[in-house]
């Protein structure tokens, strides 16, 4: 499977037309940029460890195990030769994460590795990214 590129909501309605897939963190794409491609939402907050600590009640809005599976078997189901966008709001927790479960799974890696391979799908146009250590969490209590 081809994991191309990973970016923020501002860009990935710019980039989808060029994909088969598309996994949307947090923020749906308008219909029309879903047409004719496999398409999944997962909708929740970027909460991470710290942000949990600091004010416990937003666990509520962090990724959970559930999402993990839904982002597991959408992940299963691509053909190899699909080309995959996740996007998230800022391009720079969850989608990084994502991408990292999703080269775990299909390409093998193992977590360092795919996390070496981030800046290499990153569409060059924002932040250095820090993948969510909620998903990748669950992702490991999974495996």
């Amino acid at each position: 499977m081809t994991i191309n590129h990973y970016t923020d909501f501002a860009n990935a309605e710019k980039y989808a037309k060029d994909y088969d897939a598309i996994i949307s963190l947090g923020h749906y794409l308008s219909e029309q940029h879903r047409i004719g491609k496999k398409y999944l939402i997962l909708d929740f907050e970027d909460e991470t460890f710290d942000s949990i600590v600091a004010d416990p009640k937003n666990e509520r809005y962090a990724p959970n195990a559930d999402h993990i599976h839904e982002l597991l078997a959408f992940i299963r189901s691509l053909a190899p030769h699909e080309r995959l966008l996740v996007h998230c709001y800022a391009g720079y927790s969850r989608s990084p994460a994502a991408v990292i479960i999703a080269k775990c799974e299909r390409d093998g890696k193992t977590i360092h590795d795919a996390k070496q391979e981030l800046y290499d799908a990153r569409i060059p146009d924002k932040l250095v990214p820090h993948p969510n250590d909620i998903m990748l969490h669950n992702y490991l209590m999974i495996k």
